[in-house]
């Protein structure tokens, strides 16, 4: 039989309660499961990643040199299209954020004769 000291030592080790607690620990044993196979396949990844950089400038300088070039044009290319983007909004930002207030109008719903039958 548990007694209640056994009972709180359970209460005290699953937060959930004794019924959810097997069900979370099992959770917490899959999520540092699938956590620690993730960094394992990251890892692969990078060093096949750097493997194929490596490969490819040994083996194929010209393609290398090419998608080198290629990748800091399209750098460059992205730099260039924001600018022209902050060259395009920076007029109408101006203008959007300038300090001449919106102009109102003062509209009365009231009738000379008293107040509106509209409601």
């Amino acid at each position: 039989m548990t007694t209640a000291d056994d009972r709180t030592e359970q209460a005290a080790e699953h937060p959930f309660g004794p019924e959810l607690g097997p069900l979370v620990d099992e959770v917490r044993r899959f999520a540092s499961v699938v956590g620690q196979k993730a960094q394992e396949a990251s890892a692969d990844t990078l060093i096949s990643l750097a493997g194929l950089a490596e490969r490819l400038r040994e083996k194929q300088p010209e393609v290398y040199g090419h998608l080198s070039a290629a990748g800091t044009g399209l750098a460059a290319a992205g730099g260039e299209l924001m600018a022209a983007y902050r060259a395009a909004v920076a007029g109408h930002e101006h203008r959007w954020t300038a300090g001449d207030a919106a102009r109102s109008e003062r509209i009365d719903l009231d009738t000379p004769d008293g107040p509106s039958d509209k409601q």
